[in-house]
């Protein structure tokens, strides 16, 4: 209909009124190009909303995991408190100097002798992070990482997930090391889930010297493992609260 008035204008060389329905047809291109852009801008928030809202459980279910990671390893950390100190003749060292500075000693509750597990067991079980990162896998997979428009929260994610792989990579360390005591009791005669009660372990290790060495690694590993998962796990409660709070 525009464009046959504007025809028919022409015809009787009317040109205000051509000039006029050209800029109805300009401005109404313009708009629909606007609304269309509009309603992609839209669509665009509401799948990073999306995404964002699935990586913020994810985070929320790696806070959960990593309370029985740390409860574990408060477990070992104090029975090897109470078992080493008496094996070796010589009180724990409060930290150590390293390269990196200060290696503090994570503080945790006194062993509890009434905890369901056995002591053997107690020291042989670990537990790993599991790989929830769904979210954030599937970002990446579509592209969708790379349209985030909002750079504080790329940044925040990927610093997360980073910080996800270096706790999963000294696990493997940690886990070699669990591993080492378990083939030291070997040697010795001695199975996790023989039932034996504290004092009986730290007199095998008193009288091995290869099992208290072994030991003495593993609760430095263990004590690391316990300060990366304490961070690990603030940091996750600090992501996915912060997400939550943008939406």
């Amino acid at each position: 209909m525009i464009l046959r008035g504007i025809g028919e204008q022409l015809r009787r060389q009317d040109w205000v009124a051509v000039a006029i329905e050209l800029v109805l047809v300009v401005a109404g291109v313009f708009l629909g190009i606007q609304v269309a852009n509009w309603n992609d801008a839209r669509k665009e928030r509401g799948a990073e909303n999306a995404y964002l809202a699935r990586i913020a459980g994810d985070a929320r279910a790696d806070v959960a995991a990593l309370d029985e990671i740390t409860r574990v390893s408060e477990v070992r950390m104090a029975l090897f408190n109470e078992i080493l100190p008496k094996a070796s003749g010589q009180p724990l060292p409060d930290g150590f100097d390293s390269a990196r500075g200060r290696i503090g000693i994570e503080t945790v509750p006194p062993y509890d002798p009434r905890t369901s597990s056995s002591p053997g067991f107690s020291l042989f079980i670990l537990t790993p992070l599991d790989d929830n990162r769904s979210g954030y896998q599937t970002m990446i997979a579509t592209g969708a990482i790379a349209g985030l428009r909002d750079s504080e929260a790329l940044k925040r994610i990927q610093d997360y997930y980073a910080a996800v792989d270096r706790e999963q990579h000294f696990e493997i360390g940690l886990e070699q090391n669990r591993d080492k005591l378990v083939d030291a009791e070997r040697k010795a005669g001695i199975s996790p889930v023989r039932p034996m009660n504290v004092e009986q372990i730290t007199a095998a290790m008193a009288a091995n010297p290869e099992m208290l060495a072994t030991a003495q690694n593993y609760w430095l590993y263990t004590n690391r493992h316990l300060k990366l998962a304490r961070d690990l796990q603030a940091q996750a409660k600090k992501l996915a609260e912060w997400l939550e709070g943008r939406r």
